[in-house]
């Protein structure tokens, strides 16, 4: 039990620091105790209950729910925004949080990984860097699209680089090729090995999470044929990062398309020690949790509404399998 001095001592300090508004520093110099005794004072004013700290604010739901993902799923960190019915409106406030998360992350001497998407676009495009970082390094982590503008990894990679004045890797090739040999081919060339070894060095990396609906942007882009996309669905793939599918517990799908695809494998990306993932929407549940089961992203972005459906499909599924080590050619 507290004795009667040391109660009025706790007291004083805690009502110069909250109530007068003092420092710790004035209050140490105006009770002549040292700023480290002020610390432990105040700290024992909240054990004491002579404190009470409330937080009121509007966000808080937002915050606990952000801390269920990271509980049920493993993850480093969950940001959350509002959910939208209209796709646009929902691409731009997912884009808004990643360029946020990313102007506070990213530092000096970071090798960031990119892929591609409308949604990672919309990251890049809302950038806006408080200062430069010209010992970052930008790199592609898969090769480029001939069409569909905005989406293309090529146009994400350049555009961060160049608001930070960083280094830019790109790799210049085409995402998906005609055929095995030619992928094979490309693969053996000198300078795609070496921005692929980079690549595989990666202290970050930003990617978007797609799906092989014939409606979605993977189709829409020219990435894959319809015939493609429905032989990935048919063997039940769910959702797809950096060109490479998986299923509904984060396993690769093997398919012709995948033997055909420029771009680092599923399980190089998983070595990568921060993966930040910007999706959501109702169509991007099971790709989204796909890809949170196989342990490919670390950091989720994503909207109130997907993180609800996560959380409650995640709850219904039995644990995934254990996942092989390969993770596409």
């Amino acid at each position: 039990m507290l004795s009667e001095e040391r109660l009025r001592l706790i007291s004083q300090v805690a009502w110069l620091y909250h109530q007068r508004g003092l420092t710790q520093q004035q209050i140490a110099d105006h009770l002549n105790i040292s700023r480290a005794r002020v610390i432990k004072l105040l700290a024992e004013a909240v054990e004491e209950g002579i404190v009470r700290i409330t937080v009121n604010s509007p966000y808080l739901p937002t915050f606990e729910l952000e801390r269920q993902l990271c509980d049920a799923f493993g993850l480093q960190e969950a940001i959350i925004v509002a959910s939208s019915n209209d796709p646009e409106r929902l691409k731009q406030a997912l884009g808004s949080a990643g360029a946020s998360y990313l102007e506070r992350s990213l530092s000096q001497g970071d090798i960031l990984g990119t892929a591609w998407g409308t949604t990672i676009y919309a990251v890049a495009r809302q950038l806006q860097p408080r200062r430069l970082l010209p010992g970052l390094t930008v790199v592609q982590l898969i090769g480029g699209l001939s069409t569909s503008e905005g989406a293309n990894s090529l146009d994400v990679a350049k555009v961060i680089a160049d608001k930070y004045g960083a280094r830019y890797l790109g790799l210049f090739a085409p995402a998906v090729v005609d055929s095995k040999s030619i992928r094979d081919t490309l693969l053996s060339d000198h300078n795609i090995r070496q921005v692929f070894g980079i690549a595989q060095t990666a202290t970050k990396a930003l990617i978007g999470i797609g799906t092989p609906n014939l409606t979605s942007s993977l189709a829409n882009s020219g990435f894959a044929t319809p015939a493609a996309l429905q032989d990935v669905a048919a063997k039940r793939g769910v959702g797809e990062l950096v060109g490479r599918f998986f299923d509904i517990h984060g396993g690769p799908i093997r398919s012709e398309l995948d033997e055909r695809t420029v771009s680092l494998p599923l399980c190089k990306v998983r070595d990568i020690p921060c993966v930040i993932a910007v999706a959501g929407g109702p169509d991007k549940v099971q790709a989204v949790l796909g890809a949170i089961r196989g342990k490919y992203i670390d950091v989720l972005i994503t909207d109130e509404d997907t993180a609800y459906s996560l959380l409650h499909l995640g709850a219904e599924l039995e644990p995934p399998p254990i996942l092989e080590e390969t993770g596409g050619s």
